[in-house]
Parts: structure tokens; sequence; C-alpha cells
């Protein structure tokens, strides 16, 4: 697996569209971490009693109702990412190559992953790309970046920020 790192430039619009973005597929991790340890601690013992195990899935849904009204204004794939990740990472815990996932806090290098279903790669008839992002519901629209190698088109990217 190779990853390449590009730096873009995304307006003040899109810049805020993608911190929001960031924020929500966060919220969903977070969550379910949150949900984890709930049923790690509590659920356990009822559940154990009819023979169920806690649920170690993707599934989100259950995090978007009237207090959160907001994570519907954000691609359901950006959420769905978020399960993804946690359910990623609790897989690397079950094979030893890390701790259990944890809540992850709005310091540092933050990200969000996007799939194939939230971006395309154009080309500008330059021998370059141009990144459109987002979907006909939730456009981002057409992100400038530098290529500064040649890169194939990627399945998935994420599109972080660090040091604001």
């Amino acid at each position: 697996m190779t990853g390449h790192r590009f730096r873009c430039y995304p307006g003040r619009q899109q810049e805020n569209i993608l911190l929001r973005w960031i924020g929500c597929q966060r919220f969903i991790y977070n969550s379910k971490v949150k949900e984890d340890r709930y049923f790690r601690a509590f659920a356990r013992k009822a559940l154990s009693l009819t023979g169920q195990k806690p649920p170690i899935d993707q599934q989100y849904s259950q995090f978007i109702g009237p207090d959160t009204a907001w994570l519907r204004e954000v691609p359901s794939q950006v959420l769905r990412n978020g399960a993804v990740r946690w359910k990623q990472a609790y897989s690397r815990f079950f094979q030893k190559l890390s701790g259990r996932p944890t809540i992850h806090g709005k310091g540092g290098e933050q990200g969000v992953w996007l799939t194939r279903e939230l971006f395309a790669f154009e080309d500008d008839g330059e021998g370059g790309y141009h990144l459109r992002v987002g979907t006909k519901k939730h456009p981002l629209g057409r992100l400038r970046y530098v290529a500064d190698r040649p890169h194939a088109l990627p399945a998935s990217i994420v599109i972080s920020i660090n040091a604001g």
C-alpha cells in the first residue's frame, strides 16, 4: 500500500464544510467508543443472561436524533466512514496490534476519510487533475491541490488539517 501526501488549498467556505465533516466523523467514532464502553461495563451482564454478545458493528444511525440533527447536514458516507474507522481500530485491537479504541479529541492532526463515492479526479486537459469533492446533496466543489509527483487515482483519500 502506497500513500502520497499532497497539499490542498480549500477556499474559506470549503474549509468550513471540511471542518464540519471532520467533526461529524469524529463524533460518530467517539460515540462508537462510548457505546462500546457502555456495553463492556453494564450491558454485558444483562446480555450474558440472554446468551447474546455486545455488538461490534458499523451501525451509526442510532446516534442521529433530535439532539444531533446537525449530523444530517453531512453526507451519510462521512458518518459511515467514522463507524468503519472505529471498526478497523477494534479489529487492530483484536489482532493485538494496538490498544482498544479511545476518544479522539479536537487537538492535533485531524482528518476526514473519504471513499470513492465522495470524490472524483477530473482531468484538467493539461496533464493534471482537479479534485471534485462531495455529493449532489452536499457538494464541496472543486478542491485545488498541488501534486509534486505523478500518482495513480486512489480508492480513498484522507483530507487532514494540522497546525490550523
